[in-house]
């Protein structure tokens, strides 16, 4: 009975308690490492988007400086709508001495990964 339990000792491989130690250090691993990633892919969308949503800002307002500001009234213009994003443009007389000066803002909306976002640019003409 002796060299029964001896030669089982000495016998190489891994006890039942040290695979399931393992596997639970490596599940925990595994599932780190994805959430890691899944936030990487969603903090890359969110950037894609506050990026096209800056494009298309810009372009509204490079459109505007080639419109005649005698023009154009008091109000918003829009929503023009590219993609998921909905552009508008907000014109105002902020400046009562000056009356041919207005002021553009250029408003994007869009739902993103995190939600509901804005992004907003404004000049004087």
């Amino acid at each position: 009975m002796v060299m029964r339990n001896r030669a089982r000792a000495s016998r190489p491989g891994f006890t039942l308690v040290e695979v399931l130690v393992a596997s639970v250090i490596l599940a925990i691993l595994v599932v780190g490492i994805g959430f890691f990633f899944g936030h990487i892919i969603r903090q890359s969308d969110v950037m894609d988007d506050k990026t096209r949503a800056l494009e298309l800002a810009r372009e509204g307002l490079e459109n505007m400086r080639t419109v005649s500001m005698d023009t154009i009234g008091n109000g918003t213009i829009g929503p023009e709508v590219v993609d998921k994003f909905s552009r508008y443009l907000i014109v105002s007389s902020p400046f009562p001495s000056l009356s041919v000066a207005r002021l553009v803002q250029c408003r994007v909306v869009w739902t993103g990964a995190n939600g509901p976002d804005t992004l907003s640019l404004s000049t004087v003409f």
